[in-house]
């Protein structure tokens, strides 16, 4: 099924207005909302509070797609203030879900990698157990479970993207963003969160925009997608990629040994499910890093 219309919801964010700018390229009629006015001015879009009921009512129809990115999304800050986290991420979902329910339209819920317990095997399969280990995490997995409560109670047709660790042009935050700034104001040596040997798996986000849609159009409803790259990386040898590309390979690396609750050691995916239907990353690490150092660093 090819998507005609389309709602972002959290359009003003990261991967919000990464796929806004990928649908609208491929025609999508989009209409975008936030709580802060959007950074771009190239579809509809509206400043509202998702979290009371039917905002999303007038805009919706048989025939949208609604791609649900309003989120509050940061692991530490939800161990600290754990009831903001659950009212953005609950109460804005529950909401969302009965607009849907009313139009009788698509959703996309992007959910997380680290809702999954770390004493997994590795990589992590769609049926890997579930136990989180931060309030984010468990709003996600609370959302997973509405979501796959609507699809069985009133035949909805939902999907779920579980994207692990997304980067690229457009992030002010996370690993790989606050790398490459340590290294621009210190060239001598950088401190790594850990012993270095945390692992991801990364994704650059015209990769991630490009999956969503994928799922959307050739998705199952009721089904759960790994959005990643399904290669692990060493945070360690993430931080001296960086370095080397910005032309600093022979920096001081000083693994901190500290870390922050919530915070997850390993993980990457088993992307078999989301090939089944045609996903392919595209772009590699080294040249997703490269685009996004030149832009950080213009």
């Amino acid at each position: 099924m090819l998507i005609k219309k389309a709602v972002v919801t959290g359009a003003s964010g990261f991967i919000g207005s990464a796929m806004v700018r990928y649908l609208v390229e491929k025609g999508v009629k989009v209409t975008g909302f936030d709580r802060i006015p959007c950074k771009q001015d190239i579809c509809e879009s509206y400043v509202y509070d998702m979290c009371q009921p039917g905002v999303l009512d007038q805009h919706l129809d048989e025939e949208t797609v609604v791609f649900h990115f309003a989120a509050h999304a940061d692991v530490a800050s939800s161990v600290k203030d754990p009831r903001t986290d659950f009212n953005l991420n609950i109460m804005m979902l529950f909401e969302v879900l009965e607009s849907v329910r009313r139009a009788n339209c698509q959703l996309i819920f992007p959910s997380t990698g680290s809702i999954f317990d770390i004493s997994n095997k590795l990589p992590l399969s769609e049926k890997a157990y579930v136990k989180p280990t931060s309030p984010y995490a468990a709003s996600k997995v609370a959302g997973e479970a509405y979501c796959a409560a609507y699809h069985r109670s009133y035949g909805l047709n939902i999907k779920i993207a579980r994207m692990f660790s997304v980067y690229g042009v457009g992030m002010d935050r996370f690993a790989i963003h606050d790398l490459i700034r340590k290294i621009q104001k210190n060239n001598m040596e950088i401190e790594l969160l850990g012993d270095g040997n945390q692992i991801r798996d990364y994704l650059y986000i015209d990769d991630v925009v490009r999956g969503l849609a994928l799922i959307a159009e050739n998705g199952s409803p009721g089904e759960d997608y790994n959005l990643a790259s399904g290669i692990p990386v060493k945070l360690i040898d993430l931080a001296n990629l960086i370095a080397t590309l910005m032309g600093l390979k022979n920096i001081k690396i000083i693994p901190t040994g500290k870390s922050f609750p919530g915070d997850v050691p390993r993980w990457y995916a088993d992307i078999t499910k989301i090939q089944s239907i045609g996903f392919k990353p595209k772009i590699s690490l080294e040249n997703g890093l490269l685009k996004t150092i030149t832009w950080l660093c213009k």
